[in-house]
């Protein structure tokens, strides 16, 4: 008796922690965090700037691209610089250098499950540790996020969505970001996993620290890319960007690129004037630990 009592006790726990487990992963809280991985929030530590939490920005309207610069004083003036991004990539104007030019090189951690929706888009933030060395320089993935549809243009032709990867230069505080197309195709298995538990509501927060992923999963073979000096594609629109916008896009269905389309509408800032700048191009790999 002793014994299948103890059986029966130890399958009760057993099952409870499935269902705890399970909760966990199912849930959303309202209460938005202090997002320190925020671009806004970077930036401010990259530029001794304070954080403009009064002002509210859109993608159309009283409150859309063509009045940023206008909408926050002195704070967001940048919006009207002259090395704003994104940019339309002219191919044929693009200056190949591999002479000069490093291939990429990750080194990507699996991080826990942490998105916020912070009205704006979908932000994944990074557990610390990831690194990426981009043309002699060490920076620490703080987080990626999306745009629907692409934020860059090739030839004028804008992706059905672009994913940011945002990283740190610790020393300086200067950002890297690591621009990845997305055309429809064949069904994303990284984005499947967590389509249903991405906050839908600005505000919301999905954490789960007991289950990892690894972004490298969403990153295409070759990593051939595009790279200039820019901005930040969202206000204070701070130039402290040096952009890598791999050539190749990664395939994701229809039916995940309407999901997160239906959460995010089209929050893409329309293409900047180049205003002389150069973009290069360089061939790339990727090359990681986990």
């Amino acid at each position: 008796m002793k014994t299948i009592f103890f059986r029966l006790l130890f399958a009760c726990l057993f099952l409870m922690t499935l269902a705890c487990s399970h909760d966990e992963f199912e849930s959303t809280t309202t209460e938005t965090p202090q997002n320190i991985n925020d671009e806004a929030a970077l930036a401010a530590a990259a530029t001794g700037k304070s954080l403009s939490s009064e002002c509210q920005f859109e993608y159309e309207g009283e409150l859309g691209p063509e009045f940023w610069a206008t909408l926050c004083g002195s704070d967001w003036e940048s919006c009207g610089g002259s090395s704003q991004s994104p940019i339309n990539i002219e191919t044929s104007t693009v200056e190949h250098d591999d002479d000069n030019l490093e291939p990429i090189q990750t080194w990507y951690r699996g991080t826990s499950v942490d998105i916020i929706n912070n009205g704006h888009t979908v932000q994944f933030n990074y557990d610390a540790g990831s690194t990426a060395r981009l043309n002699g320089i060490e920076y620490e993935l703080k987080q990626f996020h999306f745009h629907t549809g692409s934020e860059h243009t090739v030839d004028n032709y804008r992706y059905d969505m672009e994913m940011h990867l945002v990283h740190q230069d610790p020393n300086t505080g200067l950002l890297a970001v690591i621009g990845v197309f997305f055309k429809e195709g064949r069904s994303n298995y990284l984005l499947g996993k967590f389509l249903n538990h991405i906050p839908k509501n600005e505000g919301e927060h999905f954490k789960d620290p007991y289950r990892h992923f690894f972004v490298n999963f969403l990153l295409p073979y070759d990593k051939t890319y595009y790279t200039y000096n820019g901005s930040l594609t969202t206000p204070g629109c701070d130039e402290i960007v040096t952009w890598y916008v791999l050539k190749n896009p990664i395939r994701a269905s229809r039916r995940q690129l309407d999901a997160f389309k239906k959460i995010m509408h089209s929050n893409y800032r329309p293409v900047q004037d180049l205003n002389n700048r150069i973009v290069r191009s360089a061939g790339g790999f990727l090359a990681y630990d986990d």
